[in-house]
């Protein structure tokens, strides 16, 4: 057992000193605990204490684009960054996790090499419509917590579903939770043809490729899809009209949003500068865009913060002078509760209560994985992140613990830093100490 003595945590609605004792389970929360023989105390001075924070939506690429990212290198990113909980998507991966043979398959690869909890989602793909139902419900049953489906894709081993195949998806399947990439082929396309391949060259025209309207139309048409049981979940949302319907959406419906530190920081304008350090799909749009998503975070109306997680080798894929090269992604779960606490927490004043809903509660809650974690409850594992409010971080994307060494955020500095990461009872990163824990502590988490 542990006791971590001193710690800054939220009971109710007020935050206190307190002593938190553990062992892979929460047992005890209140003042000045004794601790007894073989009790090992920590004392955290008055370091903030949350639920371990969980990344729903990455890529860690693990088995088959391992040379981007695998499961060691990105769990270990996680928890430097203070994520005690992974969710990876099922498309960059081979096989994709889109029947329960191919989960068993990735499992047996990448459960030796966790160092911190995961989950999966599974998914849909035009590849295997259609569909063999009992197949569907298998993947389901075997605790993945939802399906991933793309409205555009650029991966041949995973093709993207037209809406009426969404549509058909939604009437066989009102139990399962859907996510969506959510932006309009035809839109895309027609965008391509109005620019020549010498304006596509330059990162400042990467927006107008991929234009807010093409968000906008995917989620007007998957919104008018949906059915009374369906429930819809629309990951990285980048533009404000999107938001919005989504927003209007949840009086009739089960859906939710979430958006990511790029869209909430950054702009077209920002492409110039960044190049392929902030490349992504769907693009960083306007200014508008950006400030609307960030009043959806302090208001609370954004349901929570995920980094889409998808680096690769910065020399070889993103530092071409052509744009259209420029591989589409960037690793971002080692800086995103550093970003959002200092960014929202300490800058703009968010609450302590919406933060933790923002960057645990919330998703553990949609997605079948609370109170175990996302909670601080008696009897549940004993998952924290604790964090240094007063000690500033700089961020140098050379020492990035993913594979991918570079970020948007380069030569950024935060107001404070991941102090601790623990996982079931166990300290996985100290700032001080680094990884404390061997690849394969990690343990697969099903949806309950």
């Amino acid at each position: 057992m542990k006791i971590l003595k001193n710690a800054f945590i939220l009971s109710g609605e007020k935050t206190h000193i307190s002593d938190v004792l553990f062992n892979e389970k929460i047992i005890q929360i209140g003042e000045n605990i004794k601790p007894v023989d073989g009790v090992e105390v920590i004392d955290l001075h008055g370091k903030l204490l949350i639920p371990g924070c969980i990344d729903a939506h990455v890529h860690f690429n693990d088995p088959g684009y391992t040379k981007r990212e695998d499961f060691t290198t990105g769990t270990t990113a996680a928890a430097c960054g203070g994520i005690t909980t992974i969710i990876d998507m099922p498309c960059t991966s081979i096989p994709a996790v889109t029947c329960y043979e191919n989960l068993k398959q990735k499992l047996s690869v990448v459960d030796s090499k966790a160092l911190i909890d995961f989950a999966f989602w599974g998914g849909i793909r035009k590849n295997d419509l259609p569909l063999n139902k009992d197949e569907v419900l298998k993947l389901w049953n075997a605790g993945v917590v939802g399906f991933k489906i793309y409205t555009i894709s650029g991966m041949d081993t995973f093709k993207s579903l037209s809406y009426n195949d969404i549509e058909n998806v939604f009437k066989q399947f009102p139990e399962i939770l859907f996510a969506f990439h959510a932006e309009d082929e035809n839109i895309i396309n027609n965008s391509l043809q109005n620019l020549s391949y010498e304006q596509m060259k330059l990162p400042e025209n990467y927006t107008k490729s991929r234009p807010v309207e093409a968000e906008v139309e995917a989620v007007k048409n998957i919104l008018s899809s949906l059915g009374k049981k369906n429930k819809v979940h629309f990951v990285h949302i980048s533009s404000k009209e999107a938001a919005e319907l989504i927003l209007q959406s949840k009086k009739l419906f089960e859906v939710s949003f979430e958006s990511c530190p790029h869209y909430l920081q950054f702009t077209s304008k920002d492409l110039p500068i960044l190049k392929g350090r902030i490349k992504t799909a769907p693009p960083v749009k306007y200014d508008e865009d950006r400030d609307f998503l960030r009043n959806c975070l302090k208001n609370g109306t954004l349901d929570f913060v995920t980094t889409d997680h998808a680096g690769c080798d910065f020399e070889t894929e993103k530092k071409f002078k052509d744009f259209n090269k420029v591989y589409n992604g960037i690793p971002g779960t080692e800086l995103m509760i550093t970003y959002l606490f200092s960014e929202f927490y300490l800058n703009e004043k968010v609450d302590l209560i919406s933060m933790i809903k923002l960057t645990s509660e919330n998703a553990a809650k949609r997605y079948g994985l609370y109170p175990e974690k996302g909670s601080l409850k008696i009897g549940t594992d004993a998952d924290f992140t604790i964090i240094d409010l007063n000690k500033p971080y700089l961020v140098d994307e050379t020492h990035l613990h993913s594979k991918g060494k570079y970020s948007p955020f380069d030569k950024t500095e935060f107001s404070c830093s991941i102090a601790k990461t623990v996982v079931r009872g166990n300290i996985v990163f100290d700032a001080e100490k680094g990884i404390l824990q061997k690849p394969g502590y990690g343990k697969f988490i099903r949806r309950t």
